[in-house]
């Protein structure tokens, strides 16, 4: 999380831009230690603008972000944008509902971003209750973005940045326990990911997020037309020109595919593990006619990949913890299709549990 600021600070400056980063939030598992990590860096984040101001509360956090987000309207001196990150973790995201909401609402400015790290406790590990926070984002029309290794809380996170500026969304990171409490060695190339920013119209006109936000009674409906009509299909552009959504196992030649499993984030590394413990491997799946599809961008869901996906399928089987977000918008995104597919996710072809609502989920349960 540290070189991820300290990355987005880099680019910008290489990109001749004048950003500044801005890390807050509420200290809290999973992600904590973000703020004494950035402390122990003290020096190094202040040579590339990057400012933790920890938040007495989370919601102060996301009101201090969405702030920062007005320079556009307000210049600085110093400034011409802020890439803000918001960290916490369930109980903060609920608290912090409607300064989410109004956030998002407002956008970001020309060359500011804002990112919501969200911490996951899917198994109540350091909380009252398990959290799942899909659905507070789905209300706030946030975008999601779920990373499956520590490798890519970086990768996606500087594509959720570049996503942020480019729609005028707020982007979320959906972090999960298992993986902030784990570690991955991986070698860092320069200029990777590379970011690719779509050519989009909409009513054929050049999309271009607004700046020019307002609370203002019947100039604020239209924003929100702006919110779901426009900004999120720019957030959809921008995850199929940088391909965040991945088939990435398909038959070749004329062997027709009969079923499809879908999974993204820390599913996603718990059932390539699964089929590998069950010494399933690629050229396996495709002797018996089995896709897989990999999801970055988990809401909102792309129409377009989940009907590339399922030409030709009989049978889905969407892997995913908790509630089923994922596999509701696939049955939606179905629903338009000529041939009929069955979907399974939470419940088996007979209506019995399959995948838990319940706790966590790890390889072995989707093996059995």
């Amino acid at each position: 999380m540290v070189r991820l600021a300290l990355d987005v600070a880099r680019r910008d400056r290489a990109a001749g831009l004048r950003t500044g980063v801005l890390v807050t939030g509420y200290p809290g598992s999973p992600i904590s230690g973000l703020d004494l990590a950035l402390q122990r860096e003290a020096e190094l984040a202040e040579r590339h603008g990057v400012r933790l101001v920890p938040a007495a509360a989370e919601e102060r956090a996301a009101t201090a972000l969405m702030g920062s987000q007005m320079l556009d309207g307000f210049p600085h001196s110093r400034y011409d944008g802020v890439v803000g990150f918001w960290y916490g973790k369930g109980p903060g995201i609920d608290r912090s509902g409607d300064a989410l909401k109004h956030g998002n609402f407002a956008g970001t400015s020309e060359h500011g971003a804002v990112v919501v790290l969200s911490g996951e406790d899917h198994e109540a590990k350091s909380s009252t209750m398990p959290f799942q926070e899909d659905y507070a984002f789905v209300s706030a029309g946030i975008p999601v973005l779920y990373p499956s290794s520590v490798e890519e809380f970086r990768t996606l996170g500087l594509h959720a940045v570049a996503m942020s500026r480019y729609s005028g969304c707020w982007v979320a990171l959906k972090l999960v326990t298992a993986l902030c409490d784990g570690g991955q060695s991986l070698q860092l190339v320069q200029d990777d990911p590379e970011i690719v920013l779509p050519e989009l119209e909409i009513g054929g006109q050049p999309f271009r997020k607004r700046t020019d936000f307002t609370f203002f009674p019947g100039r604020n409906i239209d924003h929100e037309r702006h919110l779901y009509r426009e900004r999120q299909v720019a957030a959809l552009a921008y995850a199929r020109a940088n391909h965040l959504d991945r088939i990435v196992v398909r038959s070749e030649g004329r062997r027709r595919d009969q079923v499809g499993l879908v999974a993204a984030g820390k599913s996603w590394a718990d059932l390539r593990q699964a089929l590998q413990d069950m010494g399933v491997d690629d050229d396996t799946l495709r002797a018996h006619g089995i896709r897989l599809l990999k999801l970055a961008l988990t809401y909102p869901l792309d129409p377009e990949i989940v009907a590339e996906f399922a030409a030709g399928l009989d049978e889905i089987v969407v892997v995913e913890e908790k509630h089923g977000v994922v596999e509701w918008q696939v049955k939606e995104a179905l629903c338009g299709l000529p041939h009929p597919v069955r979907v399974l996710g939470k419940r088996d072809e007979h209506g019995a549990p399959l995948f838990p609502v319940e706790g966590g989920m790890d390889a072995d349960r989707i093996a059995e």
